[in-house]
């Protein structure tokens, strides 16, 4: 069977032949999920964002530049999708005894991890981190993405995409070993 490209798929759903936008699906709804799983670290949303996903590539198909890498700009959907889904659901604490039974949870938290080294106490140690620097962790060492790619996601050059991934890498680094 003739593989055709991401780019070519997306060209065509941008022509509105919606018909295309399954092979994309396929191609991509595992890795969104583990990507945005891995964000948010909740299974349903996950699934809901993923769906949120497809319905902005449907809904600004007509965005896409021809020749643009179909990855990355299903990527930055995903990471907008995330963000806004963020937005909507962050609550701060409404008084001082909700802080500070926050700041005892993450106490827990993190004493947690220092006595767990399984991959859960990974997952709560990335959970930690802010959301900038969880999402670059996620790109490069689990999505696969390059630092280039990176860097074009995040609108920098190459070397500021090390510079934050490494930055990102010694905060799960306090964090996990804390």
């Amino acid at each position: 069977m003739l593989h055709i490209s991401d780019e070519t798929l997306m060209e065509q759903v941008r022509g509105d032949d919606l018909d295309q936008l399954t092979p994309l699906f396929e191609r991509y709804h595992g890795l969104l999920f583990n990507f945005l799983c891995r964000l948010c670290g909740c299974r349903e949303t996950s699934q809901d964002l993923v769906q949120n996903v497809f319905l902005r590539v449907l809904k600004y198909r007509t965005s896409y530049q021809p020749g643009q890498p179909f990855r990355a700009w299903v990527y930055q959907l995903a990471r907008h999708v995330h963000h806004d889904h963020w937005q909507k659901t962050r609550r701060l604490p409404d008084d001082v005894e909700g802080f500070e039974h926050t700041a005892t949870h993450r106490r827990a938290a993190l004493a947690g991890m220092a006595a767990s080294q399984d991959h859960a106490a990974l997952q709560e140690a990335l959970g930690l981190l802010p959301v900038a620097q969880r999402e670059i962790l996620v790109l490069h060492r689990f999505q696969g993405f390059s630092y280039a790619e990176i860097g074009q996601l995040l609108a920098c050059s190459e070397g500021a995409a090390r510079v934050k991934a490494h930055r990102a890498l010694e905060a799960l680094r306090q964090v996990y070993f804390q």
